[in-house]
């Protein structure tokens, strides 16, 4: 217990000391005097010292060791102590000559001094009556005074009389009872104020606050099955929900894959030869012929083609010029032979290009007499490299798809994910589709050495969700149940045969369903409210049909309950319906 240690001044007078005393917030105060104090002096201050402690429940003690102050500290019972570390102690007048002495200033020393102990003094050492304080003062002074002759012989005459009455009784002199002290009556008066609160608090608990009841109505249902055509449109603007048209919602989620492989495929990249043809044409009559660009001609299985294109044009004029074009004189019969130089290229790379001049063995596409060559084809080169074909795109298509398949779970987990609280899913409507492949290097392009083509493609996912509570709202309407009847409880709905039919779908929704007897927890509070339990559960049971008597009950919070309170709030509903 904490002490508070309390320094009196010399200028301060008795009120200055009471005041400190009542100000104290501490349960045990130790009063320390100044040296020469006159205050405690008088047997009167001590006194009311005392009693002012004893007034505000508190426990004084005083810190001295001045002989004169101690003497009264002893005729009021007052606790005294020689410093704050020694024990408290009421002193007896007869030990007052053992007492040390000492100053002020060295019990004030010795109480600042560190780790200083706690003063420990209870408070029924420290108790006292003011009748008891004059009584001790009063005993005190009779020792010390010498009694006359005439109240020896009264005292004598007492004792005579006394042992005359214990003879003739035989019984013993009934002891004096010793008065209780005042704080000790104040503190049973309050144990019992405290105890008779504490009755009633329980009371008012035990029958105002702790009566509550927990109702369980059971009731009886029957489950049916739900079938109904519906339709469904990714038009908002065209959902009709209470007739059975129902707005799709599209859920999407893209992935790209992407895969490498290995190209298989060979071209030559080399350079392509280029020359001249020279191409003629006989004309019995006026005219021309056009030699396009890109016009081909072929020898030895070779293939040329035309880079820029020519004309041969003959007005029927100059016979005898039109000969002379380094043909033999028999090629000319009649007429004008007419020829021209074509600018041709090698249709691929490849030193086989590289022919020389004939005059035999060339074709052509264009529609003329004849073609040779009168000079080499040359500057054709090879230079093989591998490039990427169709063939090596489509093995690795078949591969991703392959992948693909056993991801489809996980992606369609990601893509449901998106699907908000409350949404009905049309899980039929599931589909995947996969983008055309886009291959680097390209289709015919060539393939660095150390490097591997690759593949990507991307998956998309996609899947309709319906508003859950409007599909629900639709199949309690087309349920038509009675107005005293409602939907307990409806298994998740599915769509059946969902088809795509021109720009809308079609489906049948399918569900099952429990119903029962309509009672909320307001009808059944109204029903037993204030009455007795036994009262209340009967007439529950008699208002509402569908309610299984059995498994009906009403339980009170204790065993001294026995209505139900008409509290609201203390009346717990459970409605349990039975499948």
């Amino acid at each position: 217990m904490n002490k508070d240690v309390i320094y009196i001044e010399p200028e301060d007078d008795i009120t200055d000391i009471i005041t400190k005393i009542e100000n104290s917030k501490e349960k045990i105060l130790a009063l320390v005097p100044p040296k020469k104090s006159g205050v405690f002096r008088s047997i009167v201050n001590i006194k009311l010292i005392a009693k002012a402690g004893l007034n505000a429940g508190k426990t004084i003690v005083l810190v001295t060791t001045d002989p004169a102050i101690i003497k009264l500290a002893a005729a009021t019972k007052l606790p005294v102590t020689k410093n704050l570390q020694s024990a408290p102690a009421i002193p007896k007048i007869d030990e007052l000559a053992d007492i040390e002495t000492a100053s002020v200033e060295e019990v004030v020393a010795e109480s600042e001094k560190p780790n200083a102990k706690v003063v420990a003094a209870t408070e029924d050492e420290a108790e006292t009556t003011k009748d008891e304080s004059d009584e001790a003062a009063k005993k005190d002074t009779d020792k010390s005074a010498k009694p006359s002759k005439a109240e020896k012989e009264a005292a004598v005459a007492e004792s005579d009389d006394a042992a005359t009455v214990e003879k003739d009784t035989k019984k013993p002199a009934d002891k004096k009872k010793p008065k209780m002290g005042a704080k000790k009556r104040n503190i049973l008066i309050g144990v019992g104020i405290g105890a008779f609160a504490i009755l009633c608090l329980v009371g008012f608990w035990a029958f105002a606050i702790a009566p509550a009841v927990t109702v369980t109505v059971a009731i009886r249902t029957a489950t049916d099955n739900f079938s109904q055509n519906a339709t469904f449109t990714t038009k908002i603007t065209e959902e009709n929900a209470s007739e059975g048209k129902f707005y799709l919602d599209e859920k999407k989620s893209e992935t790209k894959i992407e895969a490498s492989f290995d190209a298989t495929g060979t071209k030559d990249v080399g350079e392509k030869a280029t020359g001249e043809v020279v191409v003629y044409q006989y004309f019995r009559q006026k005219g021309n012929i056009a030699i396009e660009k890109g016009a081909t001609f072929t020898n030895s299985g070779l293939t040329f083609v035309a880079s820029e294109g020519a004309v041969l044009s003959w007005d029927g004029n100059g016979a005898d010029e039109c000969i002379n074009n380094n043909k033999p004189e028999e090629l000319v019969l009649s007429g004008c032979l007419i020829s021209g130089r074509v600018k041709v290229v090698a249709a691929e790379p490849g030193a086989q290009y590289n022919i020389s001049a004939a005059q035999s063995g060339w074709s052509m596409t264009a529609n003329v007499s004849g073609v040779y060559s009168d000079s080499a084809m040359s500057g054709g080169t090879s230079k093989t490299v591998t490039i990427v074909t169709q063939a090596d795109i489509d093995a690795a298509l078949a591969k991703v798809v392959e992948n693909n398949a056993s991801s489809q779970a996980n992606r369609k987990n990601k893509l449901l994910e998106q699907v908000e609280e409350g949404a009905f899913i049309i899980d039929s409507s599931y589909k995947q589709t996969i983008s055309d492949p886009v291959s680097s290097p390209a289709v015919g392009e060539e393939v660095k050495a150390n490097e591997k083509p690759s593949l990507t493609v991307t998956v998309t996912d996609t899947i309709y969700v319906v508003d859950k509570t409007k599909v629900e709202e639709f199949i309690t309407e087309k349920a038509k149940l009675a107005d005293s009847y409602k939907i307990y409880k409806m298994n998740d709905p599915f769509i059946e045969n969902f088809t795509e039919v021109g720009e809308t779908y079609v489906g049948k929704i399918k569900t099952s369903y429990v119903s029962g007897p309509r009672i909320t927890e307001n009808d059944v509070i109204e029903t037993i409210a204030g009455k007795g339990i036994g009262e209340a559960r009967t007439d529950l049971i008699a208002k509402f049909s569908g309610i299984d008597s059995n498994n009906t009950k009403i339980e009170a919070s204790y065993p001294w309950v026995f209505s139900v309170p008409s509290d609201n709030t203390k009346i717990t509903v459970k409605i349990d319906v039975e499948e």
